[in-house]
């Protein structure tokens, strides 16, 4: 076989409501419609007058090397009705490769092959060729390439289907290269499609990769097929690759898979990935941590996993939005790649959590000075929408062997380390340790615990009255959630409260002490007591619900409770969250009657501007500030300044926490109109609050009295 590359002879196979034929392509330009004036006229009545035209597209600078390209409508601008669609495809122009379909409309289509001159196809005496090698020797087509063959539905003997099935299967116009070889090595057969897309295989010879170690495999090859992959520069091509010993020679079907490769890896790196920042993600870390665990223990060297989270990245989300969000954990991500030692892995966990695996670590002073490091670089400030923003970080940290044998227990006790940094401050780094686990464990169980405990009637509401230190009045009872285990005993509600919000039982359990508040107050009423007014406090979760203003009316609906009895009690905290939905939520509280208080006043940043924001009716004065109350004129210039700024604003002042008879006679020199504490009375159960209640009544209402009784 000649090594030279034969010249190739470019065809279009035409199909159409009236004939089926095959045009030999040498013109530099060709006009394709269904008038007769058309060069190639297509028979249809939906292809346009001229639907498409082709231009000769050359290769190289003395034409011998050219390709065509096919263009919608004209060469004046003018598109065809219906389009032209190539490969599925919509197209206004396209260069055209061996194997392309093109479809005009209705039954109109074509065909574009790229044939070699050498082989000319056999039409009407086809050959039985022992190779495709042989089929050389066989020439139909006329040298001079003028010729065209048409098969019309009325001249059967000019064309026979089963000569344009022989054409469609004929290697010469197959898409994918096809190459032989004999045992010697020598090629005895390329396909245009092999010649298109391996133009130096003539010259590497065995060398080039498609050939590479086809004689050697050939031995070792169990059967008569071989299936490979072969790289070839960028590309990537599965080979079948068939032995045939009668013929002695070896055969090549070859399939490019480069798209199909690229979207395994792709699929394979979004298993591993997170698509956000790029990092690695659980499972890649789970797998890495497993790999270096077996190195320590096989080494006997240490290792250290540093669990990170971002504080209060949920208001970062709620305030600023969730795309704001995601450039904060990008920016988070880069920042910690470029802070870890080579070697060290970096992953997000999920959420706004990550870990870091120290697949070596000498000695534990070196885990300690990369978290001060890192902590130092993650407090400086990031550059987000042209804004600086700042972050905080807490971090916790395991050891291996130390702090755990496997993966698990090594990766739960990182966690645990995470929310004691929490629990102190956050923005700083905690070490695991043996404590920990315990009080894990025993949230945990606190956490099953009170899952059950609605159901179990577990959970009560004491009452702590407020009282009018001027009349001796009780103006208004606080309810109080009590949760009393039979094992546990009294559960505090330090302890309550916080495990009810991480569990997001706060809703539910929210529901039901406003319920149950709501009907003692009634029942009090029913049993002949005076209207008493009601406090609840919202938690900031629990007031966050989008529900919130409909969850009050149900209750207040299903249980007949007048609205300007009830009393919400929210902290500054709970505002500070958003303040947007907290104003919005506590106006059309208050037009429906329902009075609001703030709780804890005074020790939050901004309390005098959420005076002026919201419509708030009571202000309610931190127990702090009363329980160091003194004669002190520091002390007293502070509550004073309180009581008279909430006088001024015409909101009911009570002050909390009142404790002992000297707090009591320096609210009463600084005016102050009502208190609530235990010098007057602890909450109490509901069927004690009666009994209170009930004596108050008796003696006129004048809570002095009853202390003296």
């Amino acid at each position: 076989m000649n090594n030279q590359q034969p010249p190739f002879r470019h065809i279009l196979l035409i199909e159409d409501q009236k004939a089926r034929r095959i045009i030999a392509l040498e013109e530099k330009t060709y006009t394709i419609g269904r008038e007769s004036s058309n060069d190639i006229v297509v028979y249809e009545r939906v292809v346009s007058r001229q639907h498409a035209t082709l231009l000769q597209v050359k290769k190289n600078p003395n034409g011998e090397k050219y390709s065509y390209r096919i263009v919608d409508g004209d060469l004046q601008g003018n598109r065809s009705t219906n389009g032209l669609i190539i490969n599925g495809r919509d197209c206004q122009s396209h260069d055209l490769q061996h194997g392309d379909i093109i479809f005009f409309g209705g039954q109109a289509k074509a065909s574009y092959y790229i044939l070699t001159r050498s082989l000319e196809i056999a039409l009407f005496n086809p050959v039985e060729p022992n190779s495709f090698s042989d089929l050389f020797e066989h020439q139909i087509l006329c040298e001079d390439n003028t010729s065209t063959i048409v098969y019309d539905d009325d001249d059967h003997e000019q064309f026979q289907q089963d000569d344009l099935t022989r054409l469609a299967s004929f290697p010469e116009l197959s898409p994918n290269p096809i190459i032989e070889i004999n045992f010697q090595g020598k090629i005895t057969y390329i396909n245009p499609a092999a010649y298109l897309k391996f133009s130096n295989l003539q010259e590497l010879q065995l060398s080039h990769p498609i050939l590479s170690d086809l004689l050697e495999q050939s031995k070792n090859t169990q059967g008569n097929l071989l299936l490979r992959e072969v790289q070839v520069e960028e590309q990537v091509f599965e080979q079948y690759v068939h032995y045939l010993p009668n013929n002695k020679l070896i055969r090549s079907y070859i399939f490019d898979i480069t798209e199909r490769k690229h979207s395994e890896q792709q699929l394979k790196y979004q298993a591993f990935h997170d698509l956000l920042t790029g990092l690695p993600n659980r499972a890649w870390f789970n797998q890495q941590l497993n790999l270096a665990l077996s190195n320590a223990k096989r080494q006997q060297v240490p290792l250290a996993i540093l669990f990170l989270d971002l504080d209060g990245f949920k208001n970062i989300n709620d305030t600023l939005g969730h795309s704001f969000g995601d450039q904060v954990l990008q920016n988070f991500a880069k920042r910690l790649t470029g802070s870890i030692r080579a070697g060290d892995t970096v992953c997000r966990w999920g959420g706004d959590e990550f870990v870091i695996l120290l697949p070596y670590v000498p000695h534990s002073e070196d885990t300690i000075k990369l978290a001060q490091r890192l902590l130092e670089i993650l407090k400086q400030p990031f550059e987000i929408q042209k804004q600086q923003f700042y972050i905080k970080t807490s971090m916790g940290i395991a050891l291996y062997p130390h702090d755990g044998e496997d993966a698990e227990t090594l990766l739960k006790n990182a966690d645990a380390a995470l929310y004691r940094a929490k629990e102190r401050g956050r923005n700083h780094y905690q070490f695991y340790s043996s404590t920990m686990t315990s009080k894990a464990s025993l949230v945990l169980k606190l956490e099953n615990l009170l899952h059950q405990a609605l159901d179990n009637e577990e959970l009560s509401l004491h009452y702590q009255p407020q009282v009018n230190l001027k009349t001796g009045e009780i103006t208004g009872m606080e309810a109080l959630l009590r949760w009393y285990h039979p094992e546990l005993g009294q559960v505090s509600p330090a302890k309550l409260i916080p495990l009810a919000e991480q569990t997001d039982l706060i809703i539910p359990i929210g529901q039901w002490v406003l319920h149950t508040a709501c009907e003692q107050s009634l029942a009090w009423q029913k049993s002949g007591l005076k209207p008493m007014p009601i406090a609840v406090n919202f938690s900031p979760r629990q007031f966050q619900q989008p529900n919130l203003v409909s969850m009050v009316t149900e209750v207040l609906q299903e249980t007949g409770f007048p609205p300007d009895l009830l009393e919400v009690e929210i902290t500054e905290s709970t505002i500070m969250q958003n303040e947007d939905f907290a104003r919005q939520a506590l106006q059309e509280l208050r037009q429906m009657g329902v009075h609001i208080s703030l709780d804890d006043f005074g020790t939050g940043y901004s309390s005098l501007s959420y005076l002026q924001k919201f419509p708030f009716n009571t202000l309610k004065i931190d127990q702090c500030f009363i329980q160091s109350l003194s004669d002190r004129p520091q002390d007293l210039a502070i509550i004073s300044a309180m009581i008279t700024l909430g006088n001024h604003l015409q909101l009911r002042v009570i002050a909390e926490g009142v404790e002992t008879l000297q707090q009591l006679e320096l609210l009463q020199r600084l005016h102050c109109e009502e208190v609530q504490g235990f010098w007057f009375s602890r909450p109490l159960k509901a069927e004690d609050a009666t009994k209170l209640l009930e004596q108050h009544c008796l003696l006129g209402g004048d809570f002095y009295d009853l202390e003296k009784d």
